[in-house]
């Protein structure tokens, strides 16, 4: 088992978690779904993001998360941790979820990437959100 890459998230214009989730599902065969715990989360920073800081008060700077994978809720093998960004992208593509703390429970989904030999998070959310939009979850404890 090992760790998982970054990735960047793609951008699904004012889509509600309901809809990504239920795209992800269709769209990704081989997709897997986990439970995680946090580890660590941090924002991240560059020249791109420092800017947007200066030019916009309300901007939150991208954030990557590390996490340990408690349980494999959908799909094959998992590893024994992954780390994931969010906040990328045009303001209009977040949904605005807030970066989590150490300990919080997400829920990731997420496929092989054979061309790196690694993985790619697709989609990430507290495990409270998740529970609400995927039927899958319900079993799942908070």
């Amino acid at each position: 088992m090992g760790v998982l890459t970054p990735s960047a998230n793609a951008c699904r214009v004012l889509q509600t978690p309901e809809k990504r989730i239920a795209n992800v599902y269709a769209e990704e065969p081989e997709l897997r779904v986990a439970l995680v715990t946090v580890t660590e989360a941090r924002h991240l920073s560059n020249s791109m993001t420092r800017r947007m800081q200066a030019l916009f008060e309300s901007y939150e700077a991208p954030w990557r998360v590390t996490a340990s994978i408690n349980q494999t809720v959908h799909g094959g093998d998992s590893p024994e941790l992954v780390v994931f960004d969010r906040g990328w992208g045009a303001a209009a593509c977040d949904d605005e979820t807030p970066m989590p703390r150490p300990g919080d429970r997400w829920v990731i989904y997420y496929v092989a990437d054979h061309e790196i030999g690694a993985t790619k998070v697709i989609l990430s959310y507290p495990l409270d959100t998740a529970k609400r939009v995927d039927p899958r979850l319900h079993g799942l404890g908070s």
